[in-house]
C-alpha cells in the first residue's frame, strides 16, 4: 500500500507542476532580448524554466550549506577574476608560434587554421588566468592576519576533506579583501552576482535531481567487469570497478539532466514562447 500511495503523490506532484508551469508565461525583456536569435532567446527561456523550478524546491539545512559554499566560491572566483582582467592579454605571436609547432597535430585532426587559433587563445587565456589567478590568491596571503579561525560548523561540513577545508580558510582571506573594497557594494558587480547565484542556483538544483534519481548497483558493475576484463590488462578490479562505476554514473547522469530539462522545457512551453518572440521581430 505504501509504495501505491508513493507512486500516486509523485504523479500528483508531476500533475500539479505542470499545472504550474502552464499558468506561467514566461517572458524577455526589451535588454535580454537585445541581438539574439531563436536559439539564444530559447536558452535564456530554458534557463528562466529551470530557475522558476528549482525555487520551488524546498532545500534541507544541509542543502542550503552546500548552495551557499557552492555560491561562494563562485563569487569567489568572479572577484580574482575581477582583479586580473585588465592583465590578460593573447600575443598574437604567441598563438601563430604554437601553431605552426602543432601543425601537424591540427592537420591530422583536419582542424583548419580558424578553428585552430580559437582553440589555442582559449588555451592561452584559460592558462594566464591560472597563473594570474594564483599570484593574487599569494598576495592576498601575503598580506593576511596571522590567525584565521576555523569554526566547529565548517569543520564538519568539510567532512574531513582537506581539500574543502583549504577552500574555506582562502575564501575566508578573499571575502576580507572584498569586504575591505566594498566589492559587492558596487551596483554593476551586484547585478553580476546576482547571475551567478541563479546559475548556481540552477545547476546547484539540477544536480540534486540527478543525485536522487541516477543510481549504480554493484550487480551492474560486476556484470560488466567480468564481460570485458579480458581487455583489461594490467588494470587492478578495484580501479576497473571505479572507472565502470564513474562511466555509467556519468552517462546516466548527463542522460537524466538532459530528460529534467526537456521536461522543463516542454511544460513551459519554451520552443512556443521563443517561436512568438522570433516572429515578432
Amino acid at each position: 500500500m505504501k509504495k501505491l500511495k508513493v507512486k500516486f503523490i509523485k504523479i500528483k506532484g508531476d500533475k500539479m507542476a505542470k499545472k504550474k508551469a502552464e499558468d506561467t508565461k514566461l517572458t524577455l525583456t526589451d535588454e535580454e532580448r537585445e541581438g539574439l536569435d531563436n536559439e539564444g532567446i530559447k536558452r535564456i527561456l530554458t534557463s528562466k524554466a529551470i530557475l522558476k523550478v528549482a525555487k520551488e524546491y524546498k532545500f534541507s539545512d544541509e542543502e542550503k550549506e552546500e548552495f551557499e559554499y557552492l555560491f561562494t566560491n563562485e563569487k569567489h572566483k568572479f572577484f580574482i577574476a575581477k582583479l586580473i582582467e585588465d592583465k590578460i592579454s593573447v600575443n598574437e605571436n604567441d598563438v601563430t608560434k604554437l601553431y605552426t609547432d602543432n601543425k601537424a597535430n591540427f592537420d591530422a585532426q583536419n582542424i583548419p587554421f580558424s578553428q585552430a587559433r580559437e582553440i589555442i587563445q582559449r588555451d592561452l587565456l584559460n592558462q594566464q588566468v591560472a597563473t594570474l589567478g594564483a599570484e593574487e590568491l599569494n598576495k592576498l596571503v601575503e598580506e593576511m592576519e596571522d590567525k584565521i579561525e576555523v569554526t566547529k560548523k565548517e569543520v564538519l561540513f568539510s567532512r574531513g576533506d582537506a581539500e574543502v577545508l583549504k577552500t574555506l580558510i582562502v575564501g575566508k582571506i578573499i571575502s576580507k579583501k572584498m569586504a575591505d573594497e566594498k566589492f559587492e557594494d558596487q551596483e554593476q558587480n551586484k547585478k553580476d552576482l546576482e547571475v551567478i547565484r541563479d546559475n548556481v542556483y540552477i545547476n546547484y538544483y539540477l544536480d540534486l535531481e540527478v543525485r536522487k534519481n541516477v543510481k549504480v548497483t554493484q550487480e551492474e558493475v560486476v556484470e560488466i567487469y567480468e564481460k570485458e576484463k579480458a581487455k583489461l590488462g594490467n588494470v587492478t578490479p578495484n580501479s576497473a570497478y571505479q572507472q565502470i562505476t564513474n562511466s555509467l554514473f556519468n552517462n546516466r547522469a548527463i542522460e537524466e539532466r538532459n530528460n529534467l530539462i526537456n521536461k522543463i522545457v516542454e511544460d513551459y512551453k519554451v520552443d512556443e514562447i521563443a517561436k512568438e518572440y522570433a516572429e515578432a521581430e
